[in-house]
Order: C-alpha cells, then sequence, then structure tokens
C-alpha cells in the first residue's frame, strides 16, 4: 500500500555496521541524492535533542566524558556512524594505558592475590610418513598472571606480571606444568578457554582445584562480547596494565606487544563486540588470555579494608536544628 501512494518511509533503529539495513538505506538514498538533488535522507543525532533538553545534553556530555569520543556507543548510537568492522581494536592511547611501571614478576608476592587467564593452543605430533617431521606450528598456550590490587576508588584492577608460552607441548605436560604454576603462584582464580583444544584441560583444573576456583569460559557472541567490552573498560580505566621490558624475555614481550597491536575488532551482530588478530598478521595466544584475565577480576570485589562509611550530611535547616 505504501509503495502504490508514494508514501514516506521512516526506520527506526542503530546502524552498526555498513550492511545492516537502515545503513544500506541510508546509503541508497544519499546516492539517489546526489543524482537529482531531491532531498531523502533526514539525520538528527544527540546534539539536536540537548540543544532543546539540557538534561538530556549532560548526560550525553557526560558518556563522552567517561567512554571518549572515540567508543563505539558514541559513534553508532549519538552520532549516527556505521562501523566498518575493520578498525584496530586498541588505539594509541589505550595501549600507553597498558604500559605499567611495575616489573616483571619469578615468584609471587605473599601480599598479594594472583589470577590467571589461560588460553589453549594444540599440541605438535608427527606427520604420518615422518615420525621426526612435525606437523605445522599451531597456536601456542599462553599463562597470564595477573596480580590484584586496587586502585584509589577501591575497584580491583590487575597488574600483568608473568607469562607463560608453550608451543607445541603435549597436553598432559601442559596439565602438569599449569597445575604446578597455580600452585606455585597461590592463585586465587584461574579463567581458561574451554572451546574446543581446551575443553578437556579445563575439565581435569577444575577435578584438580574445584570450580570456585577454576572457571571453563566458553566462546560464543554473546560471551565474547561481553568479555570485550570489559577487556576494553579497564585498560580505559586504567586497571590494566603490563609490565616494563627490562626484565621480561624479550621474545614474549615482543609478541605480546605485536598481538596487542595487531587486535582488530569485528561487530558480528547488533550490539555486540567481538577482536581477534587476523591469520595473516600472527596469532591471539596472548591477546585472549590477557583478556581472560579481566574476566577472572570479576570475582574480586571492592576492597572492604580500603572503603569508608560516608556519613549523611544536612545541606539545609528545616527548623529541627
Amino acid at each position: 500500500m505504501a509503495s502504490t501512494t508514494n508514501s514516506t518511509t521512516v526506520l527506526y533503529g542503530t546502524a552498526w555496521t555498513e550492511d545492516t539495513l537502515l545503513a544500506m538505506v541510508c546509503a541508497n538514498n544519499l546516492a539517489l541524492e546526489q543524482q537529482d538533488g531531491i532531498k531523502r535522507h533526514f539525520e538528527y543525532d544527540w546534539r539536536t535533542l540537548a540543544a532543546i533538553n539540557p538534561h538530556y545534553k549532560r548526560f550525553v556530555e557526560a558518556e563522552i566524558a567517561r567512554l571518549g569520543q572515540d567508543h563505539l556507543v558514541i559513534r553508532t548510537q549519538y552520532n549516527l556512524q556505521s562501523i566498518t568492522g575493520t578498525g584496530y581494536l586498541l588505539k594509541d592511547l589505550q595501549r600507553y594505558l597498558l604500559c605499567g611501571s611495575h616489573d616483571w614478576e619469578d615468584e609471587p608476592d605473599s601480599g598479594h592475590a594472583y589470577l590467571l587467564g589461560i588460553d589453549v593452543g594444540g599440541e605438535e605430533r608427527p606427520t604420518r610418513g615422518d615420525k621426526k617431521k612435525l606437523s605445522s606450528k599451531r597456536d601456542s598456550t599462553v599463562v597470564t598472571v595477573g596480580k590484584v590490587s586496587y586502585n584509589e576508588f577501591t575497584l580491583p584492577k590487575i597488574e600483568i606480571v608473568h607469562q607463560y608460552w608453550f608451543t607445541g607441548m603435549h597436553h598432559s605436560n601442559q596439565y602438569a606444568a599449569i597445575c604446578a604454576i597455580i600452585e606455585q603462584w597461590n592463585t586465587r582464580r584461574v579463567v581458561i578457554d574451554a572451546t574446543g583444544l581446551g575443553e578437556a584441560l579445563a575439565s581435569l583444573l577444575i577435578d584438580k582445584f574445584g570450580n570456585d576456583r577454576v572457571t571453563a569460559f566458553k566462546f560464543s557472541r554473546l560471551s565474547k562480547s561481553e568479555l570485550t567490552f570489559h577487556f576494553l573498560s579497564l585498560i580505559n580505566s586504567g586497571r590494566l596494565q603490563l609490565y616494563t621490558p627490562d626484565a621480561a624475555p624479550p621474545e614474549i614481550y615482543h609478541e605480546c606487544m605485536k598481538q596487542l597491536k595487531m587486535a582488530r575488532y569485528s561487530i558480528p551482530g547488533e550490539g555486540l563486540l567481538s577482536f581477534s588478530v587476523l591469520p595473516e598478521d600472527g596469532h591471539d595466544d596472548f591477546l585472549i588470555s590477557i583478556a581472560l584475565c579481566t574476566e577472572a577480576i570479576r570475582e574480586f570485589s571492592t576492597s572492604v579494608a580500603n572503603s569508608e562509611i560516608v556519613k549523611p550530611q544536612r545541606f539545609y535547616n528545616d527548623g529541627r536544628y
């Protein structure tokens, strides 16, 4: 009925990516405008409402100050910009925020709690016909050790102090090595990728240490999106920092920084966010291991010892005092 009477069409929603219906209709209308000059596309970002509603203006300005002008939510929901999905996950400022001033550690400090993020890689097996020749190199198993402390707002933060890098190690040996790591660092919380290769290893670790200490993390579009947003929030708030390169093994430090630099984001669905390293750019095992540390920090609540009770104050005189 609408098409026969040339009725106005109104589309609602957020053009998250360029392949959504809203973004494609917008692009088509703009292309037609270039051809005949007839106005077809009308766009009003957050500033339109802010001009007539000061409460909304203050709210959005506070969100921009909190998240940053380039945050995906600000760009899409407030500035009406669609995302191509091919950009890098971390900008220069975020990589700068990741660089801490603490040292690489070889043993735990008895005064702190520790957590682990584990990304599980494959094991090397001899190929058929040549028992001495190993198959092509697989992703590695990376164990990231994080020391937990609290910032000035008594929020838990992570200082990455050590990383283990196992490439081609048989899974039975990986299990023994990770058990030793958990015990050495007196680890309070472990989050391990239990999607695919890591499922059996995660099950064995839970049997040994209990599910109150070890969490098997299953990657899905939704769980990875939540992890990505949480990972970015800790970086942006300065609550996730990497050791200095001074005492760290150079090959570990450089591979870790390379993966953080090459990490890209994608938008698999409306309101969802994901990250990865393109195959031609390398692996993402260090990246995922660090991200899983931010999942482990969820188990640490605000420091009660450092918190204070704020007594209410009366800012007016109602005649009773």
